[in-house]
């Protein structure tokens, strides 16, 4: 799902622009389906940080890595500690800590990885609760690997206020699952969330065309979601393919305005 700047609640790298200076849009639902991707954006991040850190187990300064159980032995438990924190090779921001607990090799059909956090800090952001759990669900009928990944309650907090998501997604690997590259990896991304700004603004999202996210690109590249609120929605086109960190938001009327995400490297 850092994350968002004012008009955004939570976000803190948004840029917005409509295509008819005369439109009055409705900034509340464009500024929750903005915080919204923001956060989207912020989770692939962490998820791809949590990948790498657990493959290579650099055990330095920062962040340090400890462990239950040596690697490969299940159940295991390791815990990531960024400590007053640094920097990443994402040019990311992090501090304190991230927790994992892992059944058994990801690789195995029912094995379960739960994530949570303990005064994490993605930028400015503060995760102060909630937990991610990935379960593998084996393979679809066509062969491909299949993830769920369940969000619940997860709470994101700056000075802006806090949102608070729950979601449900499936996320299926529609390329390079027969390969050790990560680069060739396709994935496709559906489901739906609900939450919460400043437990007053009550939103739900659901993912309409399936979200594509490439292992050679840091962004979602395709799919469309759509996020409502209060019987009003807007479309977020992710695009065609390209890898950007660009996002084009549509009202009901047609008018639209543009989400530029955060850059990583």
């Amino acid at each position: 799902m850092g994350l968002a700047a004012l008009c955004l609640i939570l976000a803190t790298s948004c840029e917005k622009s409509t295509d008819n200076a005369s439109f009055a849009p409705d900034t509340t639902l464009n500024a929750v389906a903005v915080t919204t991707i923001e956060t989207q954006d912020a989770l692939i991040s962490v998820e791809d940080l949590e990948n790498e850190l657990l493959e290579s187990r650099d055990n330095g300064t920062c962040p340090s890595i400890s462990s239950t159980a040596p690697k490969g032995t299940f159940p295991n438990t390791l815990t990531i500690d960024f400590g007053s924190g640094c920097l990443t090779k994402s040019g990311r921001y992090h501090q304190g800590k991230i927790i994992i607990e892992q059944s058994d090799s990801m690789n195995h059909a029912g094995a379960t990885r739960i994530t949570s956090f303990v005064e994490f800090y993605v930028d400015s952001i503060v995760v102060k609760n909630g937990t991610v759990i990935l379960t593998n669900l084996g393979n679809d009928a066509s062969g491909n690997k299949q993830f769920s990944r369940k969000l619940t309650n997860m709470s994101f907090t700056n000075n802006k206020g806090t949102l608070v998501i729950n979601a449900n997604h499936t996320r299926t690997q529609i390329a390079g699952g027969t390969t050790e590259l990560k680069s060739d990896d396709v994935w496709e991304i559906d489901g739906e969330s609900s939450g919460t700004v400043d437990n007053e603004i009550r939103f739900t999202t659901l993912i309409t065309e399936s979200l594509v996210k490439k292992g050679n690109c840091p962004y979602i590249v395709a799919g469309t979601e759509e996020v409502m609120r209060n019987d009003r929605n807007v479309t977020i086109d992710f695009g065609n393919g390209v890898c950007d960190r660009l996002a084009k938001g549509t009202m009901e009327n047609g008018n639209s305005f543009v989400i530029v995400l955060r850059p990583r490297f």
